[in-house]
This record gives C-alpha cells, structure tokens and sequence, in this order.
C-alpha cells in the first residue's frame, strides 16, 4: 500500500523527492538533533543505490543505515553487503549495515564486506535478544540464555494482553516464540506446546509454571 502510493522503497526511484523530504526533516528538527535514514538498495535494482544515498547526505542526514537489498529482492537472503561498501565509499556520513545478520559470524562477516563498525538488527535481534550483547564482546557467552528471557517474554505478554484484542493475543506470542525456536531449543519445546492454544488463560498459566520451574 506505501508502495503503491509512492511511499516507502518507492522512493528510491526518486532521488530527488528523497533529497527534498531529508531536507524538509533537516530544517524540521533543532539543530542539536541527529537526523538519520535508513535505506534499502533501490527498488526493482541497485542502479541508484549511490544516487539515493547521496541525496539523503546532500539532505542534510548525520547517519545513514543501508539495508543491503532491493525492494524485489524482500528479505530473500542473501543480503550484499559488499554494495554497502560501495555507498559508504561515496558519502562522508557514518554508515550502519544492516541485513541478514543472525548470529555473531554474521557480524563478523557484515563488517568485513561492507566496512562499516556499526551494525543494525533487525530479525536477528528478535530471534537472538542477547545477540547485540554477544556482538559487542565478541563471543557468544556474552549473549542471553533463556532463563535469562523467560522474564522478557513474561513482560512482551503484559504487552501484548494490555494492546490487542483478546482473540490476537495468543498469536502475537507464538510469533515471537516462532522465531526464538531458531536459537534456543527450549522455545522449540515451547512452541511445540503451544502452537494449537489459543486461550491466553492457557499461555498465562504456561508463563506462571515457567516462572516457578513446573
């Protein structure tokens, strides 16, 4: 819908509207304020991808996070994190990486191909909580375990039951749990348990037996 209303990743057509929109931004906020962007590499190719960067460091952006694949290309791996190299090469801002980042070789890897210190998770994190954690040590161990997320995920559920309707709730948290199952086999058993609740009494009284070890 942004899309077809020339919004979003629409926008990386447009290296002119993205120069005017950072600008308008820029001239927006206090000056004190960091003004940053973030961008995939184009829309249906990567052709304009140093254009459109340009434009939002021409706009008057302080920071730029470069999400290393096209529109078409979605979330389909791989992410090329090469062509981050090459916009970085081209601005004189700080640049993020971001894409396609699970785990701390990932990291690794993201940083060696695109040059930039500074990275963004996005699913990555949602999988792995502790994954920024173990990035920034440089080893795993320094990651979260999941006794340590067992309260994390007891306080996304006070979340979820204070914002959405009762007949969503349940289902908002077996999403997260459906992504943690590919880090931690203890919310492969979880969602295993839980994939055919529906009664948020249920996922209470599943939430209470965890917290006291049943």
């Amino acid at each position: 819908m942004v899309n077809r209303h020339g919004g979003g990743a629409a926008l990386l057509d447009e290296p002119e509207t993205i120069f005017a929109i950072v600008s308008a931004v820029r001239r927006a906020v206090p000056v004190h304020m960091p003004v940053s962007a973030k961008m995939r590499l184009g829309f249906n190719d990567d052709s304009r991808a140093e254009e459109c960067a340009q434009a939002i460091a021409d706009g008057g952006a302080d920071e730029l996070v470069v999400h290393a694949r096209t529109k078409a290309q979605a979330y389909r791996p791989p992410a090329y994190w090469e062509r981050i190299a090459d916009i970085r090469a081209a601005l004189n801002i700080p640049v993020v990486a971001n894409g396609e980042i699970w785990t701390l070789d990932d990291a690794r890897r993201c940083r060696q191909a695109s040059g930039c210190e500074m990275l963004m998770l996005g699913r990555g994190i949602v999988t792995d909580p502790g994954l920024g954690l173990a990035i920034k040590v440089g080893d795993l161990s320094g990651g979260i375990t999941w006794a340590e997320l067992l309260p994390l995920l007891a306080e996304f559920w006070r979340i979820v039951c204070a914002r959405l309707e009762r007949r969503s709730q349940a289902g908002r948290f077996k999403q997260w749990l459906n992504f943690l199952r590919r880090r931690f086999p203890e919310a492969e058993v979880a969602y295993q348990q839980l994939k055919t609740v529906n009664d948020p009494a249920l996922i209470e009284a599943w939430l209470a037996g965890q917290s006291t070890g049943r």
